[in-house]
């Protein structure tokens, strides 16, 4: 007896994980060419954007980033099958908060 202990098995949480990874950063991307699209139509009228603009385009950045890294933090020690739950809950609340700050961002600026 070496007194080590045996290797542990990874298992489904890390493929829960990266699955759900891929998701936020669909979201993610989505949420960026929205900035840079913004960015362009404000370099193409020769002026900036303004503090309203950034302040709720850079929520929509930051919200999914925030939503995966507390669901990860959350459901740590959880089981796969409760890990997965958590990222959807996380996932759904992340996509209406960014649907509801476009919405946001259009009133605020005045496009119909």
């Amino acid at each position: 007896m070496t007194g080590l202990a045996p290797p542990r098995r990874l298992g489904w949480r890390p493929v829960v994980a990266l699955a759900f990874l891929l998701a936020f950063l669909w979201e993610l991307l989505g949420a960026l060419s929205n900035l840079f699209a913004w960015l362009g139509f404000a370099a193409i009228a020769h002026s900036g954007l303004s503090a309203f603009a950034w302040l709720v385009l850079g929520g929509g950045v930051l919200v999914p980033l925030a939503a995966y890294a507390l669901a990860i933090v959350l459901g740590r020690r959880r089981p796969p099958g409760t890990l997965a739950l958590i990222l959807l809950v996380a996932f759904a609340a992340s996509e209406a908060l960014s649907l509801s700050l476009l919405a946001f961002f259009e009133v605020g600026i005045g496009v119909r």
